[in-house]
């Protein structure tokens, strides 16, 4: 159990309505955590993530939120001290998709993009490392991506965004290190989820998977799961040595 504090520790999830955030939050779930699952506009979808913890025996609290909004952002870490009680583990997951081509990118699509995927986190970061500091230390987990290392195929408003995780998760393990928390990235590869099936269709899925399982090394595609499990060690006690690290988990793309 990932317990780093006597009472029950507490986290929370950004963009945790399915797909690698839900697989996030059950994660925790059964590793002994509470849970403040923040979504953008779809409770009902999200209550059913809820449901699952509660199976595990966590708490749960909602928190409804646009992350491109600071004032709202804002308002995130307080909700949860007051739902919850304390904060132990931040997992900066949502995300804002972009895919415009570099030279139609407008600065309204940039910093759209930025702002939910860089600023949010940072400002998040923020609020719960206060509140890390006075309980004597917590782990603040961001969600990065091989794209950053492969230069695309996403676009380079989310490309930066996700490359400015890396650099800020690097800082801030630095500054916060003297304080007990831990700040640590992942980098997930191409994850098979519910937003991939949307996009791509069922009729082009198979093409899709051996076109990526040719850049893997492992022959399968990877899920959400493998994702929860890398989160679900840098917020354990296992990890409490690791910092300012960028956890790979990619399927071996990078090897190739």
């Amino acid at each position: 159990m990932a317990v780093l504090t006597d009472a029950r520790p507490v986290a929370l999830v950004t963009g945790a309505r399915r797909d690698i955030g839900a697989a996030i939050a059950t994660g925790l779930a059964a590793d002994g955590y509470d849970l403040a699952l923040h979504h953008l506009d779809d409770a009902e979808e999200t209550s059913r993530v809820a449901a699952l913890c509660e199976e595990l025996g966590a708490r749960t609290l909602l928190v409804q939120a646009d992350l491109g909004d600071p004032s709202q952002v804002a308002a995130c870490v307080p909700a949860v001290l007051a739902g919850l009680g304390r904060l132990d583990a931040l997992v900066n997951n949502a995300v804002r998709p972009s895919n415009v081509p570099w030279d139609e990118v407008d600065l309204e699509e940039w910093q759209a993009t930025l702002t939910v995927g860089l600023t949010a986190p940072f400002l998040l970061s923020q609020g719960a490392a206060r509140a890390m500091r006075e309980q004597g230390g917590g782990r603040i987990v961001n969600i990065s991506s091989v794209t950053v290392r492969l230069g695309g195929p996403s676009g380079v408003a989310y490309v930066a965004a996700k490359a400015g995780l890396v650099g800020m998760t690097r800082s801030l393990a630095r500054q916060l290190g003297p304080h007990g928390v831990t700040v640590n990235a992942v980098s997930p590869g191409a994850v098979r989820t519910t937003n991939e099936a949307e996009l791509y269709g069922p009729d082009a899925q198979e093409q899709l998977d051996r076109e990526l399982l040719e850049k893997q090394a492992l022959q399968r595609r990877l899920h959400p799961d493998d994702i929860a499990g890398a989160v679900r060690y840098l917020c354990s006690a296992a990890a409490e040595a690791v910092t300012g690290q960028v956890l790979e988990v990619n399927g071996g793309w990078l090897s190739r």
